[in-house]
């Protein structure tokens, strides 16, 4: 039973029509959490350069990370097959977008439109799953207890070592290293562990870092599939009690309250998607 969706609008940028880029698609059996990645502003590839109201003004519209994310959720719906090969048909959309709309890649202005995902299908009592980067799922039981929940690889293996680069993200230097160095880059070994993350963005080498896996349900488990702006929400007590207790309205005045308190830890834009297993 699909009992609630929604997407919630970064709070740093209320009221500044600024693009959503996190888009979703749920039923009952089947749903995707698409998470578009941040754009650079037009014609500005030195960040320290500009205000935050001037990047917002020069921010891309639509944005690229909008449209991988809207192209994500229409290719998942009309994908069938496993799951990971759903989201490997929605990563041959979005080469198809790029195709369209980016002739050189330069990992700054012209890169790559993309975003991250997490998709789940449920057959009988099994739950399957797909996912890349730090889009999740978490199931809990009737009870509140979590029961599962995906990893987030890049926060695991690859932020480290993208802390240790000794360059501002806010010069163009550091965004290419990052983007060519660490994403979808399966070559990229740090004692014998790959440090890159991934991202669907139309490379093949996106494949390599869709994570999957199946776990069995009970009756009235509940299935989260969130973006990571949801992550510091997912075992906050109050949140996990207006889930079992389901009442929208209630849910969604925490969500907003806590959002407008802290933008760092709960502000961000973010998607939740719940199916309760009956």
């Amino acid at each position: 039973m699909l009992i609630y969706q929604n997407t919630f609008e970064n709070t740093k940028t209320l009221n500044c029509n600024f693009p959503i880029e996190d888009q979703f698609y749920a039923t009952d059996k089947e749903a995707i959490v698409a998470d578009g990645i941040t754009r650079d502003p037009v014609g500005i590839s030195d960040l320290n350069s500009i205000s935050f109201t001037e990047m917002l003004k020069l921010y891309p519209r639509p944005s690229g990370g909008e449209l991988a994310a809207k192209t994500i959720t229409e290719a998942f719906k009309k994908s069938k097959g496993t799951i990971k090969e759903r989201l490997i048909a929605c990563n041959n959309a979005v080469k198809e977008l790029n195709n369209k709309h980016i002739k050189q890649c330069d990992y700054l202005q012209n890169d790559y439109y993309g975003a991250v995902a997490a998709s789940i299908q449920i057959k009988d009592n099994i739950l399957e799953y797909a996912y890349i980067c730090d889009c999740g799922i978490i199931v809990y039981d009737n009870n509140g207890n979590i029961k599962f929940q995906t990893k987030d690889d890049k926060e695991l293996y690859s932020d480290p070592y993208i802390n240790k680069i000794n360059i501002p993200w806010n010069l163009p230097e550091a965004r290419i290293i990052v983007r060519r160095d660490f994403r979808n880059n399966p070559n990229n070994m740090q004692n014998g562990i790959c440090v890159s993350y991934g991202a669907i963005t139309g490379e093949k080498n996106a494949e390599h870092f869709i994570r999957t896996g199946q776990i069995a349900l009970e009756q009235n488990d509940i299935i989260a599939i969130y973006s990571d702006g949801f992550v510091n929400f997912l075992k906050d007590t109050t949140f996990i009690n207006e889930i079992l207790h389901f009442n929208k309205e209630k849910l969604e005045d925490y969500v907003n309250k806590k959002s407008l308190e802290d933008y760092n830890l709960y502000g961000k834009e973010k998607t939740l998607v719940l199916i309760k297993h009956i």
